[in-house]
């Protein structure tokens, strides 16, 4: 049964109801609680308990059989889009013609172990007309949602539960940027967004904000600045002095003594998630290769470097990967020795090598 504006609905993962008030897209409404509240909801999470009769009926506008056809005529209702597109802009000085716009993901309860609130975030004193598409494995794209978000302002755009993370799509986001009167006139924008969902399950991985009193995630969509445009307006002969100056700088040899090589310790996380953003598809054996393909090239550049201590950080698991870190140090035991690093920062998922 398809829904429309006026149907009374009930959730079906929370208690209560409302009234649809609008249609955003094809999978989400916007529903009309019982306190008075708007919130956008996706119909697969809503049962119609009552149509909207005078929706239907109001379709029908031939008289009936035996009417007396004295019924004036419905004027056209005409709708002003004024508000709507050219809301009064909260505009902040310090700002002025800067624009960031962030996608957040912000945990409703322990981040890292809590289900989320998405929100598109406009900080700037540009009103914002927004289309945000999502693109699934299979290259099937549908409509998210789509409005204005006024300056200065944060919107939600929908919940989502922490088990489905894994599955989330890439999101497509279309951006165009303007204000009412004069204003200086910003290039429509669109911006691709894929997500490693290793992240949300990070409870470091959240940080405090400008934006909401909890730490959350938060991806930058759009950003520019004076300072990025006057980058933009260098010649390329200021860039390649530019450039030339900085080589200059980076080449200057840095020395150290015995004692500060010997007490430099390389840190090194075989983590999978740590040395690719994505690796859904990949075998065990395959993320074995690539890491053990790290491990080496890092051991070798400490070697080189004349480093005398590494920590490899590989996490305790089912100790397969452990187990072939140590195959390789038994080679070179006339090079280096090893041993469980120090259980107080690493716990029992690290090993510190010692180089001769």
């Amino acid at each position: 049964m398809s829904i429309k504006v006026g149907d009374k609905v009930r959730f079906l993962n929370d208690i209560g109801g409302g009234t649809v008030t609008h249609l955003i897209d094809r999978k989400s409404v916007m529903i009309m609680n019982n306190y008075g509240f708007e919130v956008p909801t996706q119909i697969q999470e809503l049962v119609v308990i009552e149509q909207d009769t005078a929706y239907d009926s109001g379709k029908n506008t031939s008289q009936k059989p035996g009417s007396t056809g004295n019924k004036e005529p419905e004027s056209d209702v005409l709708v002003d889009t004024a508000d709507i597109f050219y809301p009064e802009v909260e505009f902040v000085k310090e700002t002025a013609d800067i624009i960031n716009v962030f996608f957040a993901f912000v945990p409703k309860g322990r981040p890292g172990n809590s289900d989320l609130d998405l929100y598109l975030i406009n900080d700037s004193n540009y009103n914002v007309l927004y289309s945000i598409v999502t693109k699934e494995e299979n290259g099937v794209t549908a409509s998210n949602s789509v409005g204005v978000l006024e300056a200065n302002t944060k919107e939600l755009i929908e919940s989502l539960a922490i088990g489905s993370v894994n599955q989330l799509p890439e999101y497509i986001f279309h951006l165009i940027f303007y204000r009412k009167g004069e204003f200086q006139v910003k290039q429509p924008a669109t911006k691709n967004l894929s997500i490693n969902p290793i992240k949300f399950l990070k409870e470091k991985a959240y940080l405090p904000n400008d934006f909401f009193n909890k730490e959350s995630l938060l991806f930058p969509v759009y950003t520019e600045s004076p300072l990025s445009e006057s980058v933009n307006e260098l010649t390329q002969q200021e860039l390649k002095e530019i450039v030339k100056a900085k080589e200059v700088v980076e080449s200057k040899p840095v020395y150290s003594s015995r004692k500060e090589k010997e007490a430099q310790i390389l840190e090194v996380d075989l983590h999978i998630h740590e040395l690719l953003d994505d690796f859904r598809g990949l075998s065990n054996s395959e993320m074995l290769e690539i890491q053990m393909a790290n491990f080496k090239s890092k051991l070798d550049e400490a070697i080189n470097t004349h480093l005398k201590k590494v920590v490899f950080i590989h996490g305790v698991g089912n100790g397969v990967l452990k187990m072939e870190i140590r195959k390789e140090l038994d080679k070179l035991n006339k090079k280096l020795s090893y041993q469980d690093a120090s259980f107080k920062e690493y716990g029992f998922g690290a090993t510190i090598v010692q180089i001769r």
